[in-house]
């Protein structure tokens, strides 16, 4: 007597299941793939100052009139003592500052063997400050992570960088 209804509640049970692979495939959004070319986004505009004065700021149309000093197929990067010539100096610190408040801090190398501060255009067509390595600025970094004890990428970034302040004098 009891028999056809648990047969019915199993039935019931297997059809409202489904594998748990399929559901969460489901629910994924599928990644885009990055652009073929990569261009500066159009609309880009980080403020600059020069030890608190006004200077022209880092925008689209500046960025594709000034060839960059690090590029492959995917990136490009300009190092920000090219594009605020003024920072160009011994002791220069870049302080670059993103959207709530964040900010890293960038000192000039004193030569240029060492990691350069960069505005960074990655493959997605993203925009943030970083630095990098001109013996290797696009090192591979995939399989390179925590499980086997490796660092991966190491290098400080920012991304939606808002603003870019340049101290060239020694604060007192």
């Amino acid at each position: 007597m009891w028999r056809p209804w648990l047969f019915a509640l199993l039935a019931i049970l297997a059809a409202a299941c489904s594998r748990a692979g399929e559901e969460s495939e489901a629910k994924r959004a599928p990644k885009t793939p990055p652009p073929p070319r990569v261009e500066v986004p159009a609309g880009l505009s980080i403020a600059v100052t020069v030890d608190g004065v006004a200077a022209a700021p880092i925008d689209a149309a500046r960025l594709g009139a000034t060839p960059p000093d690090f590029a492959d197929a995917e990136r490009k990067a300009w190092k920000l003592a090219r594009l605020v010539p003024e920072a160009d100096r011994a002791g220069a610190v870049f302080e670059a500052r993103g959207a709530g408040g964040v900010a890293i801090k960038l000192p000039r190398p004193a030569t240029d063997a060492e990691p350069q501060p960069v505005v960074l255009l990655t493959r997605r067509g993203d925009v943030i400050v970083s630095t990098v390595d001109p013996a290797n600025p696009f090192p591979p970094y995939h399989g390179q992570g925590g499980q086997l004890r490796r660092p991966g990428d190491t290098q400080p970034r920012l991304s939606s960088v808002e603003q870019i302040a340049v101290l060239t004098a020694p604060v007192p």
